[in-house]
């Protein structure tokens, strides 16, 4: 899965389901979508990289992505968001507008528990 995962064309981050939902892994294509690096994010508290536009005052992206990971953490079951708005930062800090359709969905261990969360965006 490793592989598949890093060669995908498709953006994906994989997410500790504990407390402070680190970032265990994104591939290519994530970093690029998000104009990241992969090294400077993994281990870092999801909400720390991507926080919400302090700028926008009508900004929801933190809440309701909060909202769904917690929903698939709770029911086991993939959870698919309506088009979001969730600005991110350029590399000078400078938040730009992004819209984002994200899927999210759990990943279990061999005996069936959540090991994961599988963060999934289409631009």
């Amino acid at each position: 899965m490793l592989a598949d995962f890093a060669r995908s064309p498709h953006p994906y981050m994989l997410l500790d389901p504990g407390p402070g939902l680190r970032i265990v892994d994104i591939n290519p294509a994530y970093a690029n979508a998000t104009l990241t690096d992969r090294d400077s994010i993994v281990g870092r508290s999801l909400f720390e990289v991507f926080p919400d536009n302090p700028d926008e005052p009508l900004a929801d992206g933190v809440s309701n992505l909060y909202a769904s990971l917690r929903t698939v953490a709770q029911t086991g079951q993939p959870h698919a968001m309506a088009v979001q708005r969730y600005d991110i930062r350029d590399a000078d800090g400078t938040f730009v507008e992004r819209h984002w359709q994200p899927i999210n969905s759990p990943i279990r261990d061999g005996d069936g528990r959540l090991a994961f969360l599988l963060h999934h965006v289409e631009t």
